[in-house]
């Protein structure tokens, strides 16, 4: 193909621009409503998997290849932390009861694995539109249709792209934490328990204890620290050197992860060190920038939480840690995601209707990664817009727990006696 033509056709394969050509010619043959969503849906779920799998061996699905063969390394007696693949040298970089669980995957065919773990992702994905409509306070008897339309919506996003694309374990993640949030808005005496093995996964979230400390859920953040205890002695149980090595040399050892000052690092770290040389200097500006962050973060995602906003909560708390981190690859950014909730919730004023379409454009970077340092850049410019001013609706998430949609009681935030009601998550896609 002539490369002139390359270049006209790529940006039109995009998993957004297909998504919306179907959607768009499916709206003209007449299909309206939770049919159109179905349609969406679909696709956006259809062509996020080809986006996937067309970069075929020995690249696709990297970090999957990554996790399974640092456990396949561990299974055979070796080291975690041994095994790097053949093309890009990288190796496993999570606590070791991270990669230790992809040995259910080692008895699976590449091709078997590469299937099953993205037609997993895909479910956590959608699982977590449903626990995200309920602290966005969607009604239920429109639940199903929003979350079709935010399945569709975030499947095109360049952090679930990538995600899907690289075999990452983002959704998981992100699914533990959004599902939990909810449990902690319930009072479920379950509440915590998947921040807390989040958490012992991949450190970020671990943000989310402090602020349920913070916010006075005690008895869920007492939960969160057992969780992510007992999963990390599990993996010092199961690979006691690799776990000495992990907590006392490699959680110190950030190059292994990538350059901070790589362009697709969206973190602030990543913009000082893009601008300022390494030294004393960038170290103070990172240091001080981070702990503002992490202060106005933390109080507004408290004070969201006391007025029963969750969705703002979960998403302040989320892009914090994400700005805070020193790498923040664009795969890690799921809570900007989740921020276009904020204004796809309920029906928007035409200001945000504006605000989520250029929100979602910047979030899907149409024809490529994204990974100049412009758009790096933006993309931290509008986590921090996130953290700083993304709105706080009162009782919000209360219209998402009442069976018929009518408001609830806002709580002040503290424990009290409905932390002993045992209450299940709710259904999934």
């Amino acid at each position: 193909m002539p490369e002139w033509l390359y270049e006209l056709f790529t940006p039109w394969t995009t998993p957004a621009t297909l998504m919306l050509v179907v959607t768009g010619l499916a709206w003209l043959i007449g299909l309206r409503g939770r049919r159109l969503a179905m349609v969406a849906a679909a696709v956006a779920a259809g062509t996020g998997l080809w986006q996937g799998w067309k970069i075929g061996p020995p690249s696709g699905l990297l970090d999957l290849q990554i996790y399974v063969g640092s456990a396949r390394g561990w299974l055979q007696g070796g080291s975690l932390y041994d095994y790097h693949d053949g093309v890009h040298h990288l190796g496993a970089t999570y606590p070791p009861i991270g990669p230790i669980f992809f040995a259910l995957f080692k008895p699976m065919s590449a091709e078997c694995r590469e299937i099953l773990w993205s037609a997993l992702s895909l479910v956590a994905l959608a699982a977590t539109t449903w626990f995200a409509a309920e602290i966005a306070g969607v009604e239920r008897a429109r639940r199903v249709t929003w979350c079709l339309w935010a399945f569709a919506a975030s499947v095109v996003t360049i952090p679930v792209w990538l995600t899907l694309r690289q075999g990452q374990v983002n959704i998981v993640l992100w699914l533990l934490v959004v599902a939990d949030v909810a449990l902690v808005g319930r009072r479920s005496r379950w509440s915590g328990i998947g921040i807390g093995v989040a958490t012992a996964v991949k450190l970020v979230p671990g943000l989310f204890i402090v602020w349920l400390l913070l916010a006075g859920r005690r008895a869920a953040a007492g939960r969160a620290i057992l969780a992510a205890a007992a999963a990390t002695a599990l993996g010092w149980l199961l690979a006691p050197s690799d776990s000495r090595l992990y907590w006392t040399e490699l959680i110190f050892n950030s190059d292994r992860i990538g350059r901070v000052d790589d362009n697709a690092n969206n973190s602030l770290l990543g913009v000082v060190s893009r601008v300022i040389e390494p030294g004393h200097l960038r170290t103070g500006v990172w240091l001080a920038a981070a702990a503002a962050v992490v202060v106005v973060g933390l109080w507004r995602g408290v004070l969201a939480a006391r007025r029963d906003d969750l969705l703002t909560a979960t998403a302040v708390v989320g892009c914090a840690g994400a700005l805070v981190s020193p790498i923040s690859w664009t795969h890690h950014l799921g809570f900007a995601v989740l921020a276009l909730a904020a204004f796809a919730a309920r029906k928007p004023r035409p200001w945000a209707v504006v605000a989520l379409v250029a929100a979602w454009l910047v979030l899907v970077s149409p024809g490529g990664h994204g990974n100049e340092v412009s758009t790096s850049s933006i993309r931290a410019v509008v986590l921090l817009a996130i953290v700083v001013a993304l709105p706080i609706v009162t009782g919000r998430s209360a219209r998402g727990r009442a069976p018929d949609g009518s408001p609830m009681r806002v709580g002040s935030g503290g424990d009290d006696a409905e932390d002993a009601v045992d209450e299940v998550p709710g259904p999934v896609l």
